[in-house]
């Protein structure tokens, strides 16, 4: 569900959602629109250590200016976005259909796949639909 998120946020903009160029990157992208991952996803990971200290805080890998090396940083406090605001409306648009768009985007980008809307859900939303 996430990748079909993906594209269809990609075909509405022409715009790549998350172009991070590593998974350090991608997860803070994640993170950026979502909040902060559920604690209890992070303890399942197989690669939670690369990019969560012991508490479970995330540490975004960035390139010194400087030196070229990979250097960490600690990200807190990661305020999420509202994926209405990355969605512009364009002149003659149902606005209705644009609302219910950002609310399928909204569900399909759920961090927790548990809590993610599924397959058979989204193909019942309204802008699905079209009620």
């Amino acid at each position: 569900m996430w990748s079909v998120g993906c594209c269809l946020y990609e075909l509405y903009t022409g715009k790549v959602l998350f172009p991070g160029p590593s998974n350090n990157a991608m997860l803070q992208l994640h993170m950026e629109l979502k909040g902060p991952f559920p604690k209890k996803m992070l303890r399942k990971g197989a690669f939670t250590v690369q990019h969560f200290d012991q508490d479970l805080n995330f540490h975004a890998t960035e390139e010194d200016p400087v030196t070229k090396t990979a250097v960490r940083r600690l990200i807190l406090n990661i305020k999420p976005k509202d994926i209405g605001s990355l969605i512009s409306n364009f002149p003659g648009e149902d606005p209705k259909m644009l609302s219910s768009f950002k609310d399928l985007l909204d569900k399909i980008f759920i961090l927790d796949p548990e809590k993610r809307i599924t397959v058979s859900q989204a193909l019942s939303h309204p802008f699905i639909t079209g009620k």
